[in-house]
């Protein structure tokens, strides 16, 4: 499975290649990410729970830096396992200073995915991993905005609160990943408001389930 792509952040190359590198920051925002320690020198471990279509579970494992060329480059190895499967890759990521203020990232990799969490289908494991990369760089970009209109306005300010997005909202960036892999630009505004439509009706449902077992543990005791 290859990932590719590249993102625009409004601020320096310098802080760019900081905050992408600093767990405190990363793991506030990484969807479904639990944990993500420093362990070694430009070695982490990280624990991070996901849903890709049926399958739910956590993956723990490391992430590895190297090849590291402040504040240009950097090379990025992942292992990982849990109860969904394993996942193993390899990443480049390249930061160009575009302006004073602006920074460009490309980013190009190859993962190898096994166990339960291959069986829902490349495609969809491939949605899954691109909406993973780009909520994780939107939240990355929030906080760096953040930092910089509170360094522009002179200010003391605690670090910014940034929330990853929930799982509902994960699962909306995936599906919407499906939708333009597959449907014809004309088509897609039908399938999204479908898939919004079943999502909507699955967390409806999934309320009362909770509901009803709530009830009966009430009643029960």
């Amino acid at each position: 499975m290859k990932i590719d792509g590249n993102y625009t952040f409004e601020a320096p190359r310098e802080m760019v290649f900081h905050m992408l590198q600093d767990p405190e920051v990363l793991s506030k925002i990484i969807p479904g990410c639990e944990q993500l320690t420093l362990v070694g020198d430009n070695e982490y471990e990280a624990a991070l729970e996901i849903n890709v279509g049926p399958v739910k579970g956590k993956f723990k494992g490391k992430v590895l830096l190297s090849d590291l060329n402040a504040p240009e480059s950097y090379t990025m190895t992942i292992n990982g396992n849990g109860a969904p499967g394993f996942v193993k890759g390899t990443g480049h990521v390249k930061l160009e200073q575009q302006g004073v203020n602006t920074t460009l990232m490309t980013y190009e990799g190859d993962a190898h995915v096994g166990g339960r969490i291959a069986s829902v289908g490349q495609r969809l494991v491939e949605s899954a991993a691109k909406a993973l990369t780009k909520q994780s760089l939107d939240g990355v970009n929030q906080y760096i905005e953040a930092v910089v209109k509170a360094k522009a306005e002179k200010e003391s300010l605690p670090p910014p609160k940034i929330e990853a997005p929930n799982q509902t909202e994960f699962a909306m960036g995936v599906a919407k990943g499906v939708i333009s892999d597959i449907v014809p630009p004309n088509r897609r505004p039908l399938y999204v408001g479908a898939a919004i439509s079943l999502l909507l009706l699955f967390i409806i449902l999934r309320s009362r389930q909770s509901s009803k077992k709530k009830s009966t543990q009430n009643s029960d005791s």
